[in-house]
């Protein structure tokens, strides 16, 4: 993401600087911090030190712990009138699939994300409930998604269709097809006490 405000840094180093930032800001150690956030001391250190490379669900795990959004922990600082993605390509990749499929948290701003996915034959993505309100909305582009939300029927959808659902219950998104499947999405997740 480009801000126009501030020089470009890895994304590691990016993250590591806003978990510090917001730990030392509640004067939290590294203990209570690696308690309160979900995670290992070990991992807490090797993340605030730019080292090694957090799972999605380890980044949404500590935003949870700090009660932000992921949007508001890869953000970070002052945000810009207009934030542009000159490249897609470039966004970063917060999950990768098995078979090489990938999800790129385009651009986001809290509470609302835009995501870009490819889900090769066979890949699923499964996610944990998010906050009270949450709601997700995609679009696919290519292949065929299926949607499960909940204990309700898997859903799916097709290219040009658009779907929207509770994203406050456990979701997942499959490709059951012998072709990839590509999709946008938009999560909108309120901020506040967590589900």
């Amino acid at each position: 993401m480009m801000h126009y405000m501030t020089e470009a840094i890895s994304e590691a180093e990016h993250v590591a600087a806003e978990v510090r930032r917001r730990r030392q800001q509640r004067n939290w150690t590294l203990d209570v911090a690696a308690a309160r956030l979900g995670v290992s001391r070990r991992l807490l250190a090797q993340l605030e030190a730019g080292q090694g490379n957090p799972s999605l669900s380890t980044l949404l795990t500590i935003a949870e712990g700090f009660d932000i959004s992921l949007v508001e922990l890869l953000a970070g600082g002052d945000k810009p009138l207009i934030t542009v993605q000159p490249d897609n390509a470039a966004a970063p990749v917060l999950w990768r699939g098995p078979n090489g499929g990938a999800g790129r948290l385009l651009l986001g701003s809290d509470p609302l994300e835009l995501w870009q996915w490819a889900l090769e034959p066979g890949e699923e993505r499964s996610s944990e409930a998010h906050r009270t309100g949450s709601r997700e909305v995609l679009l696919v582009t290519l292949g065929a998604v299926t949607i499960v939300v909940g204990s309700a029927e898997p859903v799916t959808i097709k290219p040009g269709q658009s779907a929207m659902f509770r994203a406050d219950e456990p979701h997942s998104y499959r490709n059951a097809t012998k072709t990839g499947a590509a999709f946008v999405l938009a999560v909108h997740e309120p901020s506040g006490s967590a589900s």
